[in-house]
């Protein structure tokens, strides 16, 4: 069966951002109404099955009543659990069960953790978090049209799929988590509230992708040197005041309605391969934005860019490939 997965945040959207700095509320009823929407595209599209990540507050019940009779919308046979782990192995599973696209509604944190379990499932990110350089601002029921084309195999449109870039922290030589825009070392000594936003506390930032519209941490590289998508390296920054020959501050939106002078002591390109050591004990590496490794004494940790992350929609390139390509002309 043609199937496509669908993997809702409930907490995205929802973090301390919105006390420290002016990050938006996405409210469930909003992503709610988004399912539906994606539902909408989907059904339009022909896809078959959608296999959907069961949540606590249950975002998709009103998307999965809107089309009882026009689809096989099921949930996935697992806990109902709000927590990273559940949406890593959500996707894992509907990668299993040979979806042809994953649906998600989140912002970086979301797709990352999506994307340690979706394997070379494509995914259509819909923009609902907080920092939002890998998903998209755009409305689900194009969302839905976009991901049903790439799962249908709608000749073409596979142009549209772009594979990714990613971070990898190595422990002692172990993959130990993965980052898909932005990894920062942290001073900070504990996970606690996992967001950054004092760029004070970071001590140096890796980097996949620098766009200039972009929000979070990785806006501090584009003012450095934009890097796009497809280009295969990423960034190295040290922060910190400097006299060297790179030395430089820049103003950059590390937050909603947040835009800090931050001094750079270094910076240069990070190719694919290239390890840098890690020497800050004790601290943490946030990864996406939000704090998750630990520096402990004792450990070697690494941080290395490559070019095997996963498979992105372009929604818009995708839609615009799915456009008739007739000149409206008359044959004569």
């Amino acid at each position: 069966m043609i199937t496509v997965g669908v993997i809702a945040n409930p907490a995205a959207g929802k973090d301390i951002r919105r006390l420290v700095a002016a990050g938006r509320v996405v409210s469930n009823q909003e992503k709610a109404n988004t399912l539906r929407r994606v539902f909408a595209g989907l059904v339009s599209t022909g896809v078959e099955r959608v296999l959907v990540m069961p949540d606590l507050s249950r975002l998709a019940a009103p998307a999965m009543e809107d089309v009882e009779s026009q689809i096989d919308a099921s949930y996935l046979e697992m806990q109902r659990i709000d927590h990273q782990d559940g949406s890593t192995r959500a996707a894992r599973m509907m990668a299993d069960e040979g979806a042809g696209a994953i649906v998600t509604l989140g912002g970086d944190g979301t797709n990352r953790v999506v994307a340690k379990g979706a394997g070379d499932v494509p995914i259509v990110p819909i923009s609902t978090g907080t920092n939002n350089v890998f998903p998209q601002m755009v409305e689900g029921t194009l969302a839905g049209i976009a991901a049903g084309s790439v799962a249908m195999g709608v000749d073409g449109v596979d142009e549209a799929v772009t594979r990714c870039k990613r971070l990898n922290v190595l422990v002692n030589d172990e993959l130990a988590d993965m980052a898909l825009i932005d990894a920062a070392v942290s001073t900070e000594m504990f996970v606690g509230a996992r967001a950054v936003w004092n760029m004070e506390t970071v001590e140096e930032v890796f980097l996949t992708r620098a766009e200039p519209a972009s929000i979070g941490i990785s806006a501090v590289g584009s003012r450095l040197r934009p890097v796009a998508i497809d280009e295969p390296f990423g960034l190295r920054i040290k922060l910190g005041e400097g006299n060297g020959p790179t030395a430089r501050s820049v103003m950059a939106p590390i937050a909603p309605g947040m835009v800090p002078e931050v001094a750079v002591s270094e910076w240069g390109v990070l190719q694919p391969g290239e390890r840098r050591l890690i020497q800050r004990r004790p601290g943490t590496i946030a990864l996406d934005g939000e704090r998750e490794v630990t520096l402990l004494p004792g450990q070697k940790v690494e941080i290395v860019l490559a070019l095997d992350g996963p498979k992105v929609v372009d929604v818009t390139h995708a839609l615009r490939l799915l456009a008739p390509r007739d000149d409206g002309g008359d044959d004569e």
